[in-house]
């Protein structure tokens, strides 16, 4: 784990939500497709490489969480001081995969960044804008507003060809 979370106490540690309770305010948005290097809207290719980002977090979420509650359920992972933690192979995976989620978020907050002052030139490029909102908008909080992206996602395409 990183500094930042050795350094919580265990009471902390245990109000903050783990990052499979994170990883289950997911939704399956829709993704872009057809986002190649050939593309001529550098923004499709921008919202593409933010939802290949996404995705790779969700993923490592995923692995983070159950390796998280294996640690927890067969080494009394909290309970173990930082030192202790650092000897258990399993936690060294926890530690590399929190490093990547963190390189990962800073890597994807640039991009949403570098979107937000664009405006589309394209449809596949507003589809590809929605399809990122679709992701950051977790369907439990907002059911209305996520379903009317994902329906706006699926119309834009059909009435651009699919493309």
């Amino acid at each position: 784990m990183d500094s930042r979370l050795q350094a919580e106490s265990a009471d902390v540690r245990a109000r903050r939500p783990s990052r499979r309770f994170v990883l289950a305010g997911g939704s399956a948005a829709p993704f872009v497709t057809g986002a190649a290097a050939g593309d001529t809207d550098p923004e499709v290719a921008r919202c593409a490489s933010w939802l290949a980002i996404d995705a790779e977090q969700r993923r490592l979420q995923l692995e983070w969480g159950m390796l998280e509650g294996w640690l927890i359920t067969h080494r009394s992972w909290y309970k173990l001081a930082p030192a202790q933690q650092a000897e258990i192979r399993e936690g060294t995976r926890l530690a590399e995969i929190d490093a990547r989620l963190n390189v990962l978020e800073v890597e994807g907050h640039a991009l949403l960044k570098a979107m937000r002052p664009r405006p589309a030139k394209s449809v596949e490029a507003v589809i590809a804008n929605l399809s990122v909102a679709a992701r950051l908008i977790f369907v439990e909080d907002h059911p209305e507003a996520h379903g009317l992206i994902t329906r706006a996602v699926r119309d834009l395409a059909a009435f651009s060809g699919g493309k």
